[in-house]
């Protein structure tokens, strides 16, 4: 009897010291979870929570002295906004990441759907989901855009702007492989280069606008050639230095000038050069960035000279004009980058690749460098 007594006693004695020590247990563990909590450790303090399932106070307890914390301090949180102690993005943050603990989800959400920025963001979403099932990938992405980084379901709306930013690449390389088909590569670059900047300069769309570059470059240096080799007036004296002029040979092939200019301007460089001097003694005196034709438009090949000049022109059928021009065959014209009619309005600052229907575009000082120096009778030579 006695012996059962003390077995007895001592599984008393034992559930008293398991009992006490699931206490301090778990108020070690409250007090854990506190300090984590409001270190904003929250990896710590989720792992916290779900550490001591075996402890019998916090499988009766269920949480709820955790839950009294948290509640305080959502209301605590609320309080701040409402008082703009903190802005709405910052009480965002806090709720989504108060709410991976798996605690008070009604209560947070409820705090979630108060907020203007995520009654906005889900209106954006909402439009941005009915524009890409309509496969406007462009007014998708717009709405997209205005969503605001904080919003909870960013995760989605990430995959969603991918896929969108995925399917207007290719829509602009297939664009582009179309014009480079057509030999319309000036208009497949321009394409790339409105786009860079909106897709942060894709590494894709970088490649594809090289590619067009030098098939621009190509075609422009075959119609040189083609030209050239027809032997026409204008194109015949060239053959003799063609693809071999440059600043160190200038002298090697006879060239003469009417004049003490002589003009060079070299397609394949975009570059145009004025030399001073003589028949084999010419010397560079400026070199100019320039714009020629684009394909379908290119500027003429062979040799020139200059006719005449006036301080400014404008075509009605192109809706532009150019200052400072000097004439060196027909409608052709040496001229600054093109202005609107008010003579004050730059229409394109291109410069450095083709861009013009033929004519030679130049920076405007230099348009005006050439206007008041380079006279009429002065031969140009172009290839």
């Amino acid at each position: 009897m006695n012996k059962k007594k003390g077995i007895l006693l001592f599984i008393i004695t034992l559930l008293i010291f398991f009992l006490l020590y699931s206490v301090f247990n778990y108020k070690h563990s409250l007090n854990k979870f506190k300090k984590a909590f409001n270190n904003a450790e929250y990896n710590e303090a989720y792992t916290i929570i779900n550490k001591n399932s075996w402890n019998p106070i916090n499988l009766i307890n269920k949480n709820k002295d955790i839950e009294i914390f948290l509640s305080n301090h959502l209301e605590e949180l609320n309080h701040k906004f409402l008082s703009n102690n903190i802005s709405q993005e910052e009480f965002l943050i806090q709720l989504t990441q108060i709410e991976q603990l798996g605690l008070l989800q009604s209560q947070i959400l409820s705090f979630k759907n108060n907020l203007p920025l995520v009654a906005n963001s889900k209106e954006n979403f909402d439009k941005a989901i009915e524009m890409f099932n309509k496969e406007d990938y462009d007014g998708a992405l717009n709405y997209l855009n205005k969503i605001n980084l904080a919003d909870p379901n960013y995760k989605e709306i990430l995959k969603y702007k991918n896929e969108c930013i995925k399917l207007l690449k290719n829509n602009i390389l297939n664009k582009a492989n179309k014009y480079a088909d057509n030999s319309e590569y000036s208009k497949g670059i321009t394409l790339i280069e409105e786009n860079l900047d909106k897709f942060n300069h894709d590494i894709d769309l970088i490649n594809k606008l090289d590619e067009l570059e030098n098939l621009r470059i190509n075609y422009l240096n075959e119609y040189s050639k083609n030209n050239i080799n027809k032997k026409t007036n204008r194109t015949k004296p060239v053959l003799a230095y063609y693809n071999q002029l440059n600043t160190s040979t200038i002298n090697e092939f006879g060239i003469n000038s009417l004049t003490n200019h002589l003009v060079f301007v070299n397609i394949s460089e975009q570059k145009t050069y004025i030399f001073n001097g003589t028949k084999d003694k010419w010397s560079l005196e400026k070199e100019f960035l320039c714009s020629t034709g684009i394909e379908g438009k290119e500027t003429p090949v062979g040799e020139f000279k200059v006719e005449t000049r006036a301080p400014w022109f404008f075509s009605e059928k192109y809706g532009q004009g150019g200052k400072y021009y000097v004439q060196f065959m027909g409608n052709y014209l040496f001229h600054s980058i093109p202005f609107d009619r008010d003579q004050e309005t730059i229409l394109d600052y291109t410069l450095g690749e083709p861009a013009s229907h033929g004519c030679i575009r130049l920076a405007v000082d230099d348009a005006k460098w050439l206007y008041d120096n380079v006279k009429d009778g002065s031969k140009i030579i172009i290839y």
